[in-house]
């Protein structure tokens, strides 16, 4: 009998896990090192352990490979442990089994996900382990992709729907690549072809052209277009910051080169900053745009959820711009009472001004009807 219950259901487990961690944590660091490591299972199956088992487990489940255990670690390490349920095995065949099983698991993971990436692969790009071979595997998480999925497995993630909102009930989304980033652009659409035709498109003057031709065989009216803006160079960013502050545009994506310099620096370093002064929902890579389509599709199916688009619908702004705005507030009313004593001093000025005339004119007359 051990001093953990077999279950491995949900709090119970995780509870025990930390009391077990904490017990064995001497240094209060919230990490174990290897003799409490090894304190720790043998106090939880009841049994001793060898070194070379340790040593197997520590190979497996020190995932950042510091000759420590946090706590996540261990608690995954004593859930494959655990799982293992034959009372006629060897502590060391167990725990090779569950070397074996997490493994396994890691395995079916990947699996999974190249699965559901493989038609966006040229995308990701997901870095190849076969084409350096000084990556240190254990420190990378580089594959070799086409081992863990072939395209006849591949998963569509874009299939069509009924959108909540129509294009014209929201803000438009706009799309910008680099030159050296078109390509990617291309396939980034055409991967996404049913979800973006569910806004208004708009973009840089490029991209426009070949958002048009990559829709040219859609019914006609079911894809909408906002304003085309001019090639970036030539001011499609700045047209489109223009957009942005009148709320127009509810998001960005941006495929900006990282590769190469631009002659209109100043006007991407410009969209840039407007983004984050209207708190923009954008996205600048190829990835980045990947995890916003899953709450842009998220927003619309259904009855739809809104709330994870919120500037889509509204005009939003920086928590920060609050403050500025009191401050420049301060700055004119400031000016304001400079302007307002002046005036008052200009005018006491011109009453004194004034008087004075007026003195002078009755001197004046009062000298001549003494000349008389």
């Amino acid at each position: 009998m051990t001093v953990m219950d077999r279950s491995l259901d949900g709090n119970f487990f995780q509870e025990r896990c930390h009391e077990i961690f904490v017990q064995f944590d001497s240094k209060s660091n919230g990490k174990l090192d290897r003799t409490e490591v090894h304190h720790a299972i043998e106090k939880v199956l009841g049994s001793k352990i060898s070194v070379k088992d340790l040593e197997l487990l520590f190979g497996e489940f020190d995932a950042d490979r510091t000759g420590q255990f946090n706590e996540c670690e261990f608690r995954g390490m004593m859930k494959f442990i655990l799982e293992q349920r034959c009372e006629d095995t060897t502590i060391t065949a167990k725990i090779e089994k569950a070397v074996s099983d997490s493994q396994q698991s890691k395995e079916d993971l990947l699996k999974r996900i190249a699965k559901d990436l493989y038609n966006v692969r040229d995308l990701i790009l997901i870095q190849d382990s076969s084409l350096d071979p000084t990556l240190d595997l254990h420190q990378s998480k580089a594959v070799i992709l086409s081992n863990y999925c072939e395209e006849r497995t591949a998963v569509d993630k874009d299939l069509d729907f009924v959108a909540a909102f129509s294009p014209s009930e929201m803000n438009c989304l706009a799309l910008v690549s680099h030159n050296g980033m078109k390509p990617s652009m291309r396939k980034f659409v055409e991967a996404n072809k049913n979800l973006l035709k569910k806004f208004r498109l708009t973009g840089t003057n490029s991209t426009m052209t070949m958002l048009k031709e990559v829709f040219k065989n859609e019914t006609p009216g079911t894809v909408i277009f906002g304003p085309k803006c001019a090639s970036g160079p030539l001011g499609g960013d700045a047209q489109l910051v223009g957009h942005m502050v009148t709320g127009r545009i509810g998001g960005i994506i941006f495929f900006r080169d990282p590769m190469d310099t631009h002659p209109h620096r100043a006007d991407i370093d410009c969209l840039s900053r407007q983004t984050l002064i209207y708190n923009m929902a954008m996205a600048e890579t190829p990835n980045s745009a990947m995890m916003m389509m899953v709450s842009l599709r998220l927003a619309l199916e259904g009855k739809g959820r809104p709330d994870l688009i919120p500037s889509f619908f509204f005009s939003l702004q920086s928590p920060t711009v609050e403050a500025y705005k009191k401050r420049q507030k301060e700055v004119v009313d400031n000016e304001k009472e400079k302007i307002g004593k002046n005036d008052k001093k200009r005018g006491i000025s011109e009453v004194e001004e004034d008087a004075a005339s007026d003195a002078e004119v009755k001197d004046d007359e009062s000298m001549d009807y003494d000349e008389l």
